[in-house]
């Protein structure tokens, strides 16, 4: 069985690394923006691409679908890190989610799951703590943080039309 690594990239996303048997090394760079870049690294120098290629989240899943899915990573959209029992996802929410386009008071989501929001990434930054009065529109990202039942719950109601 190859080698697999996981890294953090601040402000982009995480990429996912296999060192296969014959010593070759792929990997995938989940974007927190749901894009994926599935990379071949040179033979010679694993620092550097030889060759990648960016993929929609759906050709992320289906990719991972027809490879058999990966036992280290649920779904790679969900990028979670767990911290004992607390758990950080990065979602996109979805414009067709019953929430898109409401403040964070309006959707009560910390009420609804128990998770809460700790930021919005935005095409032009982030909003860090953010309040009430921000608004969850469509195509942002949310950080949300919490058990692993309430940050899935909160994933359902922000990817899912209501």
């Amino acid at each position: 069985m190859g080698k697999a690594t996981e890294t953090d990239l601040p402000g982009v996303g995480v990429r996912f690394d296999l060192e296969t048997n014959a010593g070759r090394c792929v990997g995938v760079v989940v974007h927190q923006t749901g894009r994926r870049d599935l990379v071949i690294y040179d033979e010679r120098d694993v620092d550097r691409a030889c060759e990648s290629v960016a993929l929609t989240e759906d050709e992320g899943h289906t990719l991972g679908e027809l490879l058999g899915g990966n036992p280290v990573v649920e779904h790679l959209d969900d990028v979670v890190h767990r911290l004992e029992d607390l758990v950080i996802s990065w979602i996109t929410i979805d414009s067709k989610s019953s929430l898109a386009g409401l403040t964070l008071a309006e959707a009560e989501l910390k009420a609804r799951t128990g998770a809460g929001v700790m930021a919005l990434v935005t095409d032009s930054g982030s909003i860090p703590n953010p309040g009430g009065a921000d608004r969850l529109e469509a195509g942002r990202t949310a950080v949300v943080v919490g058990v692993p039942a309430a940050v899935k719950a909160a994933t359902k109601l922000l990817t899912q039309p209501g």
